[in-house]
């Protein structure tokens, strides 16, 4: 596979404050593949979360999905006097306590390329589209990301869809733009991801990667992939899988049948084409992939990011990944690849960057970088 040439990556820094567990972080580097390793609770995840919402430019959806993720919920009633589980925003940021001062922030080390996050109380009438909200103080988040100021509705006491939009609110098309951001983990894709993901791939005509992808796992020649499953009817889809016809056997079989590195590398492979020109988060990379094919697979993942233009932050708990990882950067010369190893001391997180000769030596003479 030929390398392209490269393109400049969003976060070649990053600086997370006042997220979840992360009171303060500065990892002065990323590369286009990041590696961030670390005992439990340190707060990898975490980083990979705050990632996740620096792309979404703080939507309301993305929020959301992090905090029910960790089952953050609290139950609360709308003005029609129904209940239900809604997110409980506090889990957001650290120390649980939303209404601090300094809020969140996460960004580049350049503070002008930042994006903040802060509760506040609006009171104003001029700001809500709706009468129910008009003259009572309700909280929004303020977001804020270079020049530019928007507001979001987080706890919504209205009945029926009415969403967080305000008066004073740029047009959305001036709001800063998402980028596309594919995430992966811990647990292996289901079939409904790994069919809509290969629908994805088609359409755009790069199945080849997947394909190669698949071929290391299994050792033979897989001849062809499909997604089946009557799509016709709404929902119906949630019935489809991928399958696969490999040169070693009679009959196509589903890919979960494969095992779970099949599953793992081929969901790898699809997600860097869905995710290309942006980020795809791997949490716990290591995850059902063997240790003989780990050297491939980040190989696999370094030449693919460069090719599809994706930024890559991978999390893993796994020697084998790490000695994999280093020795894929050693044998491409080009390769922008970073790893970091995430430590806690008295609650105060650092990051430890290694070299890719340190990494290569570290890993070959047993010295610990997890």
């Amino acid at each position: 596979m030929a390398a392209a040439v490269s393109t400049k990556i969003h976060l070649d820094s990053l600086v997370v404050s006042g997220f979840r567990g992360i009171a303060n972080l500065a990892i002065p580097r990323l590369g286009r593949v990041t590696l961030l390793a670390g005992k439990n609770g340190v707060g990898k995840t975490a980083v990979l979360e705050a990632v996740r919402v620096y792309a979404a430019r703080s939507s309301y959806g993305v929020l959301a999905s992090v905090l029910r993720n960790h089952a953050e919920l609290q139950r609360t009633t709308n003005v029609e006097g129904v209940e239900a589980l809604t997110p409980d925003w506090n889990g957001l940021f650290h120390g649980r306590d939303m209404w601090v001062k300094s809020g969140i922030k996460i960004g580049k080390a350049d503070h002008g390329r930042q994006l903040t996050i802060r509760a506040v109380w609006a009171e104003d009438q001029q700001m809500a589209l709706h009468s129910e909200l008009q003259g009572n103080p309700f909280p929004v988040f303020l977001v804020e990301f270079g020049m530019q100021q928007w507001r979001i509705l987080i706890d919504n006491p209205l009945p029926g869809a009415l969403r967080h939009r305000f008066r004073g609110n740029p047009n959305p098309s001036e709001l800063p733009g998402e980028i596309e951001c594919v995430t992966l983990g811990p647990g292996l894709p289901g079939d409904l991801a790994l069919a809509r993901f290969w629908d994805e791939v088609l359409l755009k005509g790069e199945q080849n990667l997947a394909i190669d992808a698949l071929d290391l796992v299994l050792g033979s020649k897989t001849e062809w992939i499909a997604a089946v499953g009557d799509t016709a009817q709404r929902g119906a889809d949630r019935g489809r899988r991928v399958i696969v016809k490999n040169e070693s056997q009679n009959t196509p079989v589903p890919l979960q049948s494969l095992g779970d590195g099949a599953a793992r590398i081929f969901g790898v492979a699809v997600a860097i084409i869905n995710s290309q020109g942006g980020f795809l988060l791997i949490d716990e990379a290591e995850n059902g992939i063997h240790h003989s094919v780990q050297q491939d697979f980040w190989t696999m993942v370094l030449q693919a990011a460069q090719m599809y233009n994706v930024q890559v932050l991978a999390t893993t708990h796994s020697r084998d990944a790490v000695v994999g990882f280093a020795r894929a950067i050693r044998d491409l010369e080009y390769a922008d690849a970073v790893h970091i190893r995430l430590e806690k001391d008295n609650h105060k997180m650092r990051a430890v960057e290694y070299s890719k000769k340190n990494l290569y030596a570290a890993t070959k003479y047993g010295i610990e970088t997890r």
